[in-house]
């Protein structure tokens, strides 16, 4: 039972990140949805968002190295602190199934590009 309330409360979280409208006057996708994204691919890929380098390869390095990026010139969340934050969901995915992982990790990509 608390597994799947777990579950539940995981996937209302990540469609919340998604579908949240931007915290600051911004142009496209809000701080929350970015570093959900983030962390669902680093928990998915095993991944540090920490030490993560720029120009890394692997099959999810291009979209892992955009939010990454992103995070770095979003207002309240510039430099270290976005990848803190990244950090941060990457724990929340590796609570949930494998399965949730890849299936949060699938709809980042295909929502932030490859």
């Amino acid at each position: 039972m608390m597994g799947t309330i777990r579950k539940a409360s995981a996937a209302v979280l990540f469609a919340a990140a998604l579908s949240t409208p931007a915290a600051y006057a911004q142009d496209g996708p809000s701080i929350s949805a970015v570093t959900m994204c983030a962390g669902a691919i680093a928990a998915h890929a095993n991944l540090n968002v920490l030490t993560y380098p720029r120009g890394a390869s692997g099959e999810w390095a291009d979209v892992l190295g955009r939010l990454l990026t992103q995070l770095n010139t979003m207002e309240g969340v510039e430099g270290m602190t976005g990848r803190y934050a990244a950090s941060a969901a990457r724990s929340h995915w590796l609570e949930q199934s494998s399965a949730d992982r890849r299936a949060a990790a699938t709809q980042c990509r295909e929502r932030f590009g490859s």
